[in-house]
């Protein structure tokens, strides 16, 4: 690149950085971020910049290598169902379909005060409100998330399945609070993703987190989704307007992210 390519080059992202920033502080002012919380913001991007590692060498270098990037396994195993989703084995945690039976335990999981306060609730009550038509919607999958035991601990769901698009909304949760923080969300995203990506041959899983809840947005950044933007009260929650952060994974980021292996000791052909 000559000396005149690169400042033009140069000029072209001064211009983007301007107008990025500018819009991401006014969308800030509009949602009625008081002064002291945008110079928060400013601080965060200063964090995330050095987090980053820009500045050595002129360039990002966390979370990057010259070399190659290690995959993490996902231990799996299919197990095709005549005319029904499958069944789906893993390591930590397997999935069944959602059976017309099921209702008892998503009335139960309904009352928990945290389910309650976010669009769980929403996916809990739809769901139980067309069990008996769960098998025969051709644009969702929905799947019980069950513990070594066998225990239904919660779900995890293919929404708006879109084959002409290859894309698909994925939502999840975990029933029981004494459930929680102990990586069964993870592992039971991480079957969902594999199935989305493998089986169905989806190029694009997209997810809304409602209420910007910092805990499920790491969740699913930890995942590997990334941020696409704020959809502005694109939804209701407990009767007010809400934003909703929507981020996304590509099927080509998964496969450079994870890497599928059968599970260790599974027979084919085996029930849960």
């Amino acid at each position: 690149m000559n000396i005149d390519s690169e400042h033009e080059a140069g000029k072209q992202r001064e211009v983007m950085c301007r107008v990025l920033a500018d819009n991401v502080v006014r969308q800030l002012i509009e949602a009625g971020f008081p002064p002291g919380q945008l110079i928060d913001f400013a601080s965060e991007v200063v964090r995330s910049v050095t987090e980053q590692g820009v500045g050595v060498n002129g360039r990002a270098t966390a979370g990057h290598t010259d070399g190659e990037v290690r995959a993490s396994p996902i231990e799996w195993l299919v197990e095709p169902a005549d005319g029904r989703a499958p069944r789906i084995r893993g390591a930590k945690v397997s999935l069944r379909p959602l059976a017309d039976d099921d209702g008892p335990l998503l009335a139960r999981w309904l009352k928990d005060e945290e389910i309650q306060r976010t669009f769980s609730r929403a996916l809990l009550t739809d769901l139980i409100g067309r069990l008996s038509e769960v098998p025969a919607d051709p644009r969702r999958q929905d799947f019980v998330v069950c513990d070594p035991p066998g225990r239904g601990i919660g779900l995890v769901c293919l929404l708006n399945i879109d084959h002409a698009t290859g894309q698909a909304e994925m939502a999840k949760l975990l029933g029981d609070p004494a459930d929680r923080g102990k990586g069964y969300a993870k592992a039971a995203s991480c079957l969902l993703l594999a199935y989305a990506v493998d089986v169905l041959k989806l190029r694009r899983i997209y997810l809304r987190a409602a209420g910007f809840s910092l805990h499920n947005i790491k969740l699913n950044e930890k995942l590997g989704f990334r941020f696409e933007g704020i959809l502005r009260h694109s939804e209701v929650l407990n009767d007010r307007p809400v934003h909703v952060v929507l981020m996304s994974m590509l099927a080509e980021e998964f496969l450079q992210r994870y890497r599928l292996q059968p599970l260790a000791g599974a027979e084919p052909g085996k029930g849960m």
